[in-house]
């Protein structure tokens, strides 16, 4: 919403961009004017004036809406879901990252009665954060597994968020590194480097960046590496990685100077927190000239790769700790797709080559030119 001109009146148009005009004061229902709030000449309209006056008398007769009681509240909702056992199992990052969502929320929808609150309110809130889409899918994803958590422990009646669909649902997610992107960025940083050592462990591992900041030769086992992975690593659906260490990451091991729990270390020589790495990885790629690229789309590049080399769903699923056969398939159809486009342009280019070969013509011995005999025969 945005404030006009004059005081309790706000802008707030629908998600078709058609304008809608509200006098609206605290604890009191909003009510709209539907009269044109400016004329050709810049000024507010006569008519748009004598509705705002009407609301404005109608407001002062209505009484405030009394508070519900605090354990009605959002806000109590969202503290009793910071105290729970199922919030203390999130990482640090993943915590602090719901409390800024959600307290931000609680800043408009503190004091509303979180019972009341329905899958046409959770889409209202979504579509005000249309501006900036990831924000706004990330919130509908954190209120639908609070609520959820909210229905199990009997807090709620119902999950408002569930049937929310995205407004990014087209995106592809991180970039995903191309073969030219990894070639550039292993030409500018050499075997030897961290930045290097750093790209091979997430490329050759398919590790996250929560993981490759920790892997270290704890982990190996006669030429394997075995590791919990850090997400989910608290709940029962945590997954075990178990890997080969390919000749690449092999390589970069044996020419960089790791430390003693994790391969890589910081320059002061201690572990490189999660941020600290993904921060450390963006400024290597971008002084490859790889602004586009990051962390993330090493591991989706890696898929791409096991995919397009015939990896199966369920292999891809033990390497990148998958728990769904449906995210490998996604990957396996892609590399599918490309090997049946590039297996037509191969048939066509044989096609095109064939047809460019010119095939001389020979007579038989006993063939004649009929046309020129029967011109020879008519008579004169």
């Amino acid at each position: 919403m945005i404030k006009t001109r004059l005081r309790y009146c706000v802008f707030d148009p629908d998600p078709n961009g058609n304008s809608r005009y509200y006098v609206r004061k605290p604890g009191r229902p909003k009510i709209r004017i539907r009269q044109p709030f400016e004329g050709s000449d810049g000024n507010i309209t006569a008519e748009f004036m004598k509705a705002y006056f009407a609301a404005l008398a109608q407001l002062e007769g209505v009484k405030p809406a009394p508070k519900p009681p605090r354990e009605k509240t959002f806000s109590w909702l969202v503290d009793q879901y910071f105290r729970s056992a199922e919030f203390e199992r999130y990482d640090e990052l993943t915590k602090a990252d719901k409390r800024s969502v959600l307290n931000r929320y609680c800043e408009t929808a503190g004091e509303l009665p979180y019972g009341a609150m329905r899958k046409e309110d959770v889409e209202a809130s979504r579509d005000k954060r249309a501006s900036t889409p990831g924000a706004a899918d990330k919130l509908v994803k954190y209120l639908r597994v609070m609520f959820k958590w909210a229905v199990d422990k009997k807090h709620a009646q119902h999950n408002p968020a569930v049937g929310v669909e995205k407004i990014n649902s087209d995106s592809t997610g991180w970039h995903t590194w191309t073969p030219a992107e990894v070639d550039i960025y292993r030409a500018h940083h050499k075997v030897g480097t961290k930045a290097r050592l750093a790209l091979e462990l997430m490329l050759n591992v398919g590790a996250r960046i929560s993981d490759a900041a920790r892997i270290g030769r704890q982990h190996e086992d006669e030429g394997w590496l075995k590791f919990v992975a850090w997400k989910n690593r608290n709940k029962k659906s945590r997954k075990t990685i178990v890997c080969p260490i390919t000749r690449d990451l092999a390589a970069a091991l044996a020419a960089t100077q790791t430390g003693d729990i994790t391969y890589l270390v910081n320059d002061l020589g201690r572990a490189f927190t999660i941020n600290g790495l993904g921060n450390k990885m963006r400024d290597w790629c971008d002084a490859a000239g790889l602004p586009q690229c990051s962390s993330h789309g090493l591991r989706k590049a890696a898929a791409v790769i096991m995919a397009e080399n015939g990896a199966t769903a369920a292999e891809m699923c033990a390497l990148f700790g998958w728990s769904k056969l449906e995210t490998a398939e996604i990957y396996i159809r892609e590399a599918q797709k490309r090997t049946m486009v590039a297996n037509a342009f191969a048939r066509l280019d044989e096609y095109r080559n064939r047809e460019s070969v010119s095939v001389p013509m020979t007579k038989k011995p006993t063939e004649t030119n009929r046309t020129k005999s029967r011109a020879k025969s008519k008579p004169k």
